[in-house]
């Protein structure tokens, strides 16, 4: 089928170089763990997972925890303290202190698709910085933003930018560092979930749709090989929800529990249908934008996650809309469990906690695309403490090493100086005179300009004068014969084309005064017409017409083309 979409965005890490061979490499600056911590803050729950290393390629949950919470629409701003709350109860049940990492909501990441030249990777820095001020329509001041490189050709670079808002993410990692723990990398969720479904799927697996349906937003992640196209949708539970509330006139809470349930199919019906053909109308433009603007394939199945997708009946109606196979995304299938994380029931939130495991694939596995949007003060923070020894270190032998020659050169420094203010006391009348040259050389050049415009008029005016005396000697020679107009046709002299000169005229036929024009009266004024071709001025006659209705007088039109040598 086809899949046809609007252009959106996703977000990307400004750390991340290009790899030549594949388009993209993992982040340089993200070292890779055997252990970590990862916080999964979505729109309206947040999940704490520990994650440790089970064998080469295979992750092992430790620990596990989850808070969920209800935010009605229109009381966003309170996301940040619900958030807060969540977080101190999963602190309460997994003690854990020290770094962790965090994954951002689709909702708060602004995410954009560009192509920029291909250039080498020195200048590319300020090539992107360039086309992200164009494409986020933020001041850069203002956000903490980040780039990657997703694929490149022989001319061209797919990029792919993400930002946050400073005062947001601020925000946000002030409220996580207020419960014990330490963000050390903020992960869009579209690239943990890129890394879940790299965890969970065979390098054979088809061409691959995944649907993140979150409660604010939907996450649309397109895999196809080693390419990442992904779109992030205003669209999400909680409008099935409102819509729910709307119609039964009950609560907010209470409509997301019918929602959930699946006891009340009948009344949740129309919301969700409503719902279901939405997204599948974003999904169908999704993929085909896609596929125009990237060479993507068309997806052969879709993959449903988040906790939107537990809806009862949306993979069957989605299916029955897209064409296509319509299934649950499971990560947790790729992870192994460990008792802790077992006994606090992880199976039961398998479909929402894609994300979550992602991003700890991101930080122990070495073939993940990696983003890091932490804030510039936790950045530095985090730099100067590893820094601040050998810095001091090193401050100090430099200071020893330069005091000697430090000296030296200021004396040097002083004498040039000195020999530099002598040269410029010379140099100043030279720079004053050159200066007057300049002003002198520009009214030279403006007096040419005019005096060649000023012989063109001249050349033109006589050229006419000339061209007037020849056609009236070629009229005296002819006889019986003369122009009653002359008139310069539309459009004449425009654009560099030649000038053209409508004439009307008529010729006498004194052998007959009454009866018809005789054919020797055609003939002279054919010969008339043949002859000013021949004039210097003339390049061409062109568009002859004759009339011969009134008896005795054959009136003629043609059109002079001027010869470009002998401009009029």
């Amino acid at each position: 089928m086809i899949f046809p979409a609007r252009e959106n965005c996703v977000a990307v890490n400004k750390f991340l170089p290009s790899s030549p061979k594949h388009g993209h490499s993992p982040n340089p600056h993200l070292m890779l763990s055997s252990r970590v911590a990862v916080l999964d803050c979505g729109a309206s729950h947040t999940a704490l997972g520990v994650f440790a290393k089970a064998g080469t390629d295979r992750l092992r949950l430790a620990q596990f925890a989850y808070e969920s919470f209800v935010l009605e629409p229109g009381r966003e701003e309170e996301w940040l303290d619900r958030t807060t709350t969540a977080l101190r109860g999963l602190r309460s049940r997994v003690k854990l202190g020290g770094a962790v990492s965090v994954v951002l909501p689709g909702h708060l990441v602004l995410i954009k698709f560009i192509k920029t030249p291909r250039v080498d990777i020195a200048k590319r820095d300020k090539v992107i910085q360039f086309e992200a001020q164009q494409a986020i329509p933020y001041a850069l001041t203002d956000v903490v933003w980040g780039h990657v490189v997703t694929g490149e050709t022989d001319i061209d670079l797919e990029v792919m930018l993400c930002a946050i808002k400073r005062e947001i993410v601020d925000a946000l990692c002030a409220a996580i560092e207020s419960i014990g723990l330490t963000p050390k990398l903020l992960l869009p969720s579209s690239l943990a979930l890129r890394a879940a479904y790299g965890l969970a799927q065979t390098a054979q697996a088809p061409t691959t749709l995944l649907v993140d349906v979150g409660a604010r937003s939907s996450t649309l992640l397109l895999n196809e090989g080693k390419r990442l196209h992904a779109r992030t949708l205003a669209l999400g539970g909680h409008n099935v929800t409102q819509q729910i509330s709307e119609s039964q006139d009950c609560e907010f809470s209470e409509a997301e529990q019918l929602k959930l349930s699946g006891r009340h199919a009948a009344l949740c019906a129309p919301a969700v249908e409503n719902f279901v053909t939405r997204l599948a109308q974003e999904v169908t433009r999704s993929a085909l934008h896609f596929r125009r603007s990237a060479g993507a394939g068309n997806p052969e199945r879709v993959l449903l996650t988040g906790g939107s997708s537990l809806i009862p009946g949306i993979a069957e109606m989605m299916t029955a809309k897209l064409h296509v196979p319509v299934g649950e995304f499971d990560a947790l299938g790729a992870v192994e469990v460990a008792r802790a994380a077992a006994d606090a029931h992880v199976a039961e939130f398998a479909t929402m906690i894609s994300p979550l495991i992602g991003a700890a694939a991101v930080q122990m596995r070495a073939d993940q695309l990696s983003l890091n949007l932490l804030p510039p003060r936790l950045r530095a923070r985090e730099n100067t403490r590893r820094q601040q020894p050998w810095l001091a270190a090193a401050a100090c032998l430099t200071a020893a090493a330069l005091l000697a020659p430090l000296l030296h050169y200021r004396a040097l420094h002083a004498e040039v100086q000195f020999k530099l203010g002598a040269l410029n006391a010379q140099i100043d009348p030279l720079r004053a005179r050159e200066a007057q040259n300049r002003v002198h050389l520009e009214q030279l050049t403006a007096l040419r300009v005019q005096v060649e415009a000023l012989e063109q008029v001249y050349n033109r005016r006589a050229n006419w004068q000339a061209m007037l005396a020849d056609l009236q000697n070629r009229l005296v020679k002819v006889e019986d014969v003369w122009f009653e107009r002359l008139t310069l046709a539309p459009g004449s002299g425009e654009a560099n084309a030649p000038l053209r000169i409508a004439v009307s005229g008529r010729m006498l036929d004194k052998a007959n005064p009454l009866a018809n024009v005789s054919p020797d009266t055609f003939r002279r004024v054919t010969a008339l017409l043949g002859g000013l071709a021949d004039s210097p001025y003339v390049a061409a006659v062109e568009n002859e017409r004759f009339d011969n209705r009134q008896p005795g007088i054959l009136y003629f039109d043609f059109v002079l083309v001027a010869e470009t040598a002998k401009p009029l």
